[in-house]
């Protein structure tokens, strides 16, 4: 058996964002159950160091709850507190949010937003680790947002510099941000493959943000483990090619794991079909990654990668977030000896 997370689907279409979806839902929405959830995610990257930065804000409105931080890897890393920077607060008020709407989290970090759903400037410092960030967001794509309009991921230049232990890391390209709110996020493990949510921006027209599991027709190393339907295998998908956004008529990924206990990602192989009919192939190669234990009852090995479009030669960098729960690496893990 194999289960589907309901808060990664998505139906046909898009929906519409608006000019406050920067700004905090919270106890206005709504759904009222506790497991309700709302995030903000942005990511930033040095490729030439091999550098990755992730940036993430969870917090639980009904429960009056915030848990956010952010980490900055350079290459692969066996353990999370292994990254040259991490620092997240699990346990805070979500009383992050000043009148106009900008965030301090409890580890110092700031977000202003400059011109809402266009422009952010992101601040940290670390004195404790000699560590500094400062870098500006700023659009070059127009959000897009799942039918269901509680969820938008949007294409951004990401331009700044990370100064650690006395070395300056300066960036300036393009990253993919992620946005969600209102819906329900169950801690529980997970009977089921490993998901992983990837994304590219090879240009300011052409960008992809793809998720779903491996398909089962190509052998992935959960074979004979879980019955996964070929139709239910994507969650969510766009392309934007140069002004349209676009969905997927077809879906097939493979996604190949390191053989040591781990099952970190190093390789992804994406085969679709866009709906007005072009046929797209993006290989990614892992080049760093962490496995972040977002919750406990599940693993996030997010990473760095350099991806290939196959058609039309184009690479780019983007990210690898995969999430694993219990069953699946209880059945795959290989024992230490």
């Amino acid at each position: 058996m194999s289960e589907v997370i309901e808060w990664t689907k998505s139906a046909a279409g898009f929906g519409t964002p608006g000019p406050d979806d920067d700004f905090y839902h919270g106890r206005t929405l709504p759904e009222k159950h506790h497991e309700m959830t709302e995030t903000w995610y942005w990511g930033f990257n040095e490729p030439q160091s091999g550098m990755h930065g992730f940036i993430h804000i969870w917090t639980h409105p009904n429960l009056n709850l915030c848990t956010a931080g952010l980490f900055v890897h350079i290459g692969h890393k066996r353990e999370q507190l292994a990254c040259e920077l991490f620092d997240f607060r699990n346990f805070a008020p979500d009383t992050i949010f000043d009148a106009a709407g900008n965030i301090t989290l409890a580890n110092g970090l700031t977000v202003e937003f400059e011109a809402p759903m266009e422009r952010m400037r992101i601040r940290y410092a670390n004195a404790d680790r000699d560590f500094e960030l400062e870098m500006v967001q700023e659009a070059v794509q127009p959000a897009i947002m799942r039918s269901n309009n509680a969820h938008f991921e949007q294409t951004m230049r990401s331009a700044g510099k990370v100064v650690f232990e006395g070395r300056d890391y300066a960036f300036d390209n393009l990253t993919i941000r992620d946005r969600s709110w209102g819906e329900q996020r169950p801690e529980v493990g997970h009977k089921m493959p490993p998901y992983t949510w990837m994304n590219g921006a090879f240009s300011k027209e052409f960008a992809f943000c793809i998720s779903g599991l491996d398909d089962p027709a190509r052998n992935p190393d959960w074979a004979g483990l879980y019955n996964v339907p070929a139709d239910k295998i994507m969650s969510d998908a766009w392309v934007y090619d140069h002004g349209q956004q676009l969905r997927l008529s077809r879906y097939s990924k493979i996604t190949e794991r390191a053989a040591e206990c781990g099952l970190r990602p190093v390789r992804h192989v994406i085969d679709c079909t866009l709906e007005n009919g072009r046929e797209l192939q993006f290989v990614g190669e892992v080049v760093g990654s962490v496995p972040w234990h977002c919750w406990q009852n599940a693993l996030c090995h997010t990473g760095l990668t350099r991806w290939t479009c196959t058609q039309t030669g184009e690479t780019c960098w983007g990210e690898t977030q995969e999430v694993q729960w219990n069953d699946y690496v209880y059945r795959v893990c290989r024992p230490v000896a």
